[in-house]
């Protein structure tokens, strides 16, 4: 919920965060009102849940990405899953730093000074990777 950021000290974040919200919104092309910061908060909020075994619930870690650091600490990762009846459905890894040398061989049309890729797999469909250039997937 959005609690943490309602606290002192959480409106210069609030603002990033807004700011992000509009410039993709605005970048998509489909909503052509800008949200306030109330309005992303409230957006925030109604994604709240109690978890549990119950319904669909999407599970976000780290929301900050501080403490999926790896033990160089210029590496980290930030994971969201979609839990349907307490079960994994759909996952997704960003990988915003990992260094893209090792798997250029599996994707050709990646420079070895490029970084970033995301991973996502969707039960009974497969396990996928894609630079975040925005290039074609990749079946992993």
């Amino acid at each position: 919920d959005s609690n943490d950021l309602r606290k002192d000290g959480g409106g210069e974040i609030v603002e990033r965060i807004t700011k992000l919200v509009n410039e993709s919104l605005i970048s998509d092309g489909s909503y052509g009102v800008s949200l306030s910061s109330e309005d992303v908060l409230k957006a925030i909020d109604s994604g709240k849940s109690e978890g549990g075994s119950q319904g669909r619930h999407w599970v976000l870690d780290p929301i900050d990405g501080t403490k999926g650091r790896f033990v160089r600490g210029d590496q980290y990762a930030v994971a969201l899953a979609l839990l349907d009846r307490g079960n994994v459905v759909l996952g997704v890894l960003a990988c915003p730093n990992l260094p893209l040398t090792s798997i250029s061989v599996a994707h050709p049309h990646s420079p070895n000074n490029e970084v970033g890729c995301l991973f996502f797999a969707e039960v009974g469909r497969g396990t996928y990777m894609q630079l975040l250039d925005g290039s074609s997937t990749v079946k992993v």
